[in-house]
């Protein structure tokens, strides 16, 4: 999948204004990265340059962390977020089915892409999200949808696909060997 149709229009002066308002020292690094991941949904590049641009952070602070902190994506999102646990509980009942079950409806196929060719959903690994007795279980915005197999989640997505009037991408055909 090429992200060049999710990438963010960097606008150049929210984020001199941001370096204004929260400073340009390197201890001013999180607060604006966070502001930029506020705005964006992830780091795009563009903003990053303009940071080492105009303030004392290099570029090596930036990545570094960047990197470092999970709450950090360097990479666009989806319009909404789909997040399955993997904590204990979740983990030893399947959550790897979901993810399984997910990726196949969003036709994600490649592991080192994580949201839909169409930009619809991402598709994000969780520590964990505090609903053990629930488990496995994914969230997809802000509902958690727990005690579901693989097909249970390739429903919840229909389901809030139709709701939010979210177009999935088309599944690909698997060709078989014979």
């Amino acid at each position: 999948m090429t992200t060049s149709s999710l990438e963010a229009n960097v606008e150049p002066e929210l984020v001199k204004q941001w370096i204004t308002e929260l400073g340009g020292g390197p201890s001013s690094t999180v607060p604006l990265l966070q502001a930029i991941q506020g705005k964006y949904g992830y780091l795009p590049r563009k903003a990053m340059d303009l940071i080492v641009e105009h303030t004392e952070i290099t570029g090596r602070q930036i990545y570094g962390v960047a990197t470092f902190y999970a709450q950090f994506r360097l990479r666009p999102v989806g319009r909404y977020m789909i997040k399955v646990c993997h904590g204990t509980a979740c983990h030893v009942q399947g959550a790897d089915r979901l993810n399984t079950a997910l990726r196949h409806s969003l036709n994600i196929h490649d592991e080192a892409q994580d949201t839909a060719e169409n930009g619809s959903y991402t598709l994000e690994n969780v520590a964990c999200v505090g609903c053990c007795s629930q488990a496995p279980l994914m969230v997809i915005g802000k509902e958690v949808i727990g005690n579901i197999n693989g097909a249970g989640a390739q429903k919840a997505l229909r389901k809030h696909a139709r709701g939010v009037q979210e177009v999935l991408p088309k599944a690909e055909k698997q060709s078989v060997n014979s």
